[in-house]
């Protein structure tokens, strides 16, 4: 439904004649007349929704959508100004301009945009012209630009045959000296230029530079000679007097104010720019005098400049003649290389070091794969259809990490159609624009080997050895990370658990040092015993730990452990270093076992370590060791009444480091578990725990009766 301003809310807005504009009067009426208009206006808007505004959506920079979806342009700013000031809501919609013509013409829009023609008066009311559309001139890039409309009388000029075109023709260019060829739309008329069948082409320059701009046109220019024949401005229904109106003293007030005049400035230069160089004709004529004055005064200066300036141009020619040939050198260099690369009889290929994308390959490569290059450039080697086969690419990956390089390295390439060929790889890297990348040469040897049994044998042998290294170096590469990583746990093992002892010792030296201090000798005797006993625990420790590191080369040499005797040297060892508390102790029957002595005593200190520690917040600590058979194995239980733990997270108990509560609450390094883990699996066992959070935690572990002197099978937990 098409919206209408009533006329009985509006007071009628006449333009004075331009001999009052500038006169006092005018100005003292304007306002109190703008002012009016404001008001009511706006309780106009007040029994309306929202004006629809139609544009097009491609004319620029009058209007057009931007990269963004938005609508952009002079239009779309200038009706958020006359919304600003009439307090209209005046929504746009950009389209094609078809559309948005049919669209008013069937009541959808209020409000549109366009060139006044008198044919599109007898179906729209127009605002005052606000604005002024560039038209340009167009010819071929080799013709002499047109810089008046007399030369276009030169040739035929090809006009798109629409009616502000017909009508601007009929308005301007009417005499007999024009000659016009009509065509269909605007890339029509260019298409007439660029195949000499026009000469001009003459077109609104929004149209014409966008075809420009497309590339398909490329003999075509625009010439710097524009034109401006039409005016341009709103449009409503014809019986919309009263919109028409407030358009019209909203327009006037932004001309006053000179907001409708930076709008121009901004989006389509000042429509004064026409006055302006008449103005400026004018003045030319009386001021030739002066220039000639100016330019013999001039000239003096420029003589004495060109002495200078001579010199300084000779350099100059110099100077651009050894660029030039500089420039040309680089260029032949760098077609011969290209050259080299993509004619070269040997397949190449350039492609990223670390994700393997392809960046560049030869003719030759492509006859090779038997695919084309633009689907091989961009992906990576791994994922293409043809190239190399997957264990062949792990064998030059694996030999380039040891030299950066491979020479003549056996591979088979499977083709696009799943032929395999026979080829040698010689690859090296090298730096690209910052990053790393491979350059390799394939050569195909299929037809040699068909043709000698001897070269086949040879290179069956040859990759069967690349293989062999390739797996090798595999194999040494995951031990050294295995190497290492035995070598941190080591070091955390060491210092978890010598640090206990070491505090010890530094307590019973400061009461040693006291009591010789006093002369009680009985005391200063059960110190030193006891220092004796931690320095021959140490020792133990260090022991067990060096044995733990070794056992991949030396096997362990186990011996009959009374086990309850055990845990309770680790029990008293606890008691020593302070951490049993006021937690108490109830070993059973623990029958013996067959282990490393050392290590098991390592594997009673840690789990009766942490019971101590995770107990002790209890109202009264228990700690019991008991055994009993599951199976037809001997399994020994730690259980205590602690902090407990969830179950959720228990397969994160034996792995180095990882704790299931805070330090703050607990302290500890959270390797204990972890050299508990190794040395029963190391055994033969097995360990597992179970626990409930406030109620306490059960660790059982089983030795099998018969210690293994090799590392311990990959489990989860570690």
């Amino acid at each position: 439904m098409t919206h209408r301003l009533r006329p009985k809310h509006l007071i009628p807005i006449c333009r004075p004649a331009p001999g009052l504009r500038s006169t006092g009067i005018y100005r003292a009426a304007l306002r109190p007349l703008l002012i009016g208009m404001l008001c009511f206006g706006a309780c106009s808007a007040a029994f309306a929704d929202t004006l629809r505004y139609g544009g097009d959506r491609d004319f620029r920079p009058f209007e057009f959508i931007d990269e963004n979806g938005r609508p952009q342009g002079f239009q779309i700013e200038l009706i958020a100004e006359l919304a600003r000031v009439t307090g209209l809501d005046i929504v746009p919609r950009l389209d094609d301009w078809s559309a948005i013509e049919a669209g008013f013409r069937a009541g959808e829009l209020d409000l549109i945009a366009m060139s006044r023609t008198r044919s599109r008066e007898h179906w729209a009311a127009f605002a005052i012209a606000h604005a002024t559309p560039a038209m340009s001139i167009y010819h071929r890039r080799d013709d002499r630009a047109p810089v008046s409309l007399a030369d276009l009388s030169r040739g035929i000029i090809a006009v798109p045959d629409s009616e502000p075109m017909r009508e601007t023709r009929e308005n301007f260019l009417a005499g007999e000296q024009y000659r016009f060829l009509n065509v269909a739309d605007h890339a029509a008329a260019l298409a007439a230029v660029r195949n000499g069948s026009a000469v001009f082409a003459l077109m609104p320059r929004a149209y014409g530079d966008k075809l420009l701009d497309s590339g398909r046109y490329d003999t075509v220019v625009a010439s710097n000679f524009m034109l401006q024949l039409q005016d341009y401005g709103f449009a409503v229904a014809p019986d919309n007097e009263a919109l028409r109106a407030v358009l019209n003293g909203a327009l006037n007030e932004l001309e006053h104010a000179g907001t409708l005049d930076a709008l121009r400035m901004k989006w389509l230069h000042s429509h004064r720019d026409a006055a302006d160089r008449s103005a400026l004709e004018a003045r030319v004529v009386t001021q030739r005098m002066d220039l000639m004055l100016l330019g013999a005064t001039a000239a003096v200066a420029l003589g004495w400049l060109a002495l200078r300036l001579r010199r300084r141009r000779a350099e100059t020619a110099r100077e651009r003649i050894r660029r030039a040939e500089a420039e040309q050198a680089l260029q032949r260099a760098e077609d011969r290389l290209a050259r080299a690369f993509t004619h070269h009889p040997d397949a190449m290929l350039i492609s990223e070091y670390h994700s393997g994308r392809v960046l560049d390959v030869n003719d030759a490569l492509c006859r090779l794969a038997g695919a084309e290059a633009d689907a091989l450039i961009g992906q990576p080697i791994d994922a293409l259809p043809a190239l190399v086969d997957p264990d062949g690419l792990r064998t030059l990956r694996e030999l380039m990490r040891v030299d950066g390089e491979v020479s003549s390295t056996p591979v088979r390439l499977r083709r696009a159609d799943g032929a395999l060929r026979a080829c040698l790889v010689s690859s090296g890297e090298f730096g690209s624009d910052g990053a790393r990348a491979v350059f390799s040469i394939i050569r195909d040897v299929t037809d040699l080997l068909r043709e000698s049994d001897a070269l086949r044998t040879a290179y069956d042998a040859l990759t069967e050895s690349a293989h062999r290294q390739a797996e090798t170096l595999a194999q040494t590469r995951t031990a050294l990370a295995g190497t290492e990583s035995e070598l941190q746990t080591l070091t955390a093992s060491i210092s978890h658990d010598l640090r206990g002892p070491l505090r010890i010792i530094r307590g019973f030296s400061s009461m040693l040092r006291d009591d010789l201090q006093s002369g009680n000798i009985d005391k200063v005797l059960r110190h030193a015993e006891r220092i004796d006993n931690v320095a021959r625990r140490m020792d133990d420790i260090i022991e067990a730990l060096t044995r733990l590191a070794g056992a991949t080369r030396y096997p362990i040499e186990p011996v009959r452990i009374d086990m309850a005797a055990s845990a309770a040297r680790a029990w008293a060892l606890l008691e020593d270093m302070g951490e049993t508390g006021q937690t108490t102790l109830r070993i059973g029957d623990l029958p013996f076992a067959t282990g490393d002595e050392a290590m098991l005593a390592q594997v009673w200190q840690n789990l009766l370590g942490n019971a101590c520690k995770y107990s002790a917040k209890a109202a009264e600590p228990r700690v019991a060791i008991d055994a009993f058979v599951e199976d037809g194995r001997q399994w020994y239980r730690v259980t205590d009444n602690g902090a407990g733990f969830d179950m959720a997270y228990a397969r994160h108990l034996f792995e180095p480091f990882r704790r299931l509560h805070l330090a703050s609450e607990y302290n500890g390094s959270g390797v204990g578990l972890s050299i508990v883990h190794r040395i029963v699996h190391l055994h033969g066992g097995d360990i597992r725990a179970r626990g409930n959070v406030g109620v306490g935690a059960v660790f059982e572990f089983t030795l099998d009766g018969q210690a293994r002197g090799r590392n311990p099978p990959a489990t989860q937990n570690e």
